[in-house]
């Protein structure tokens, strides 16, 4: 499997702020592009010297979706999203029938 996680700034390129309207589609956006599921969860972050509040999108999948990235930048009003894929061991395990 893989683990992709998208680093969304959540200050516009214009420096506003996202939101939370585009945030809950970033939102959306990421876990349809992954079966319906993701983890979202905020940070403090830097960019460019400048401390920024950040939402991080993480997925698993056994496909790397980094056209994804370009979607929630749109979304964002942002310059740029970095993306990261990984390669881990991991799976599902059924917990009641």
């Amino acid at each position: 499997m893989i683990r992709t996680r998208y680093y969304i700034g959540l200050t516009t390129r214009h420096g506003e702020p996202v939101s939370h309207e585009m945030q809950e589609q970033a939102i959306e956006c990421c876990a349809s592009a992954y079966s319906g599921g993701c983890t979202a969860y905020y940070v403090e972050g830097y960019w460019r010297g400048q401390r920024e509040r950040t939402l991080i999108l993480e997925a698993m999948t056994d496909d790397r979706l980094p056209d994804i990235a370009r979607q929630l930048g749109m979304l964002a009003d942002q310059d740029t999203v970095l993306w990261t894929a990984e390669p881990v061991t991991a799976g599902f395990v059924k917990v009641r029938a």
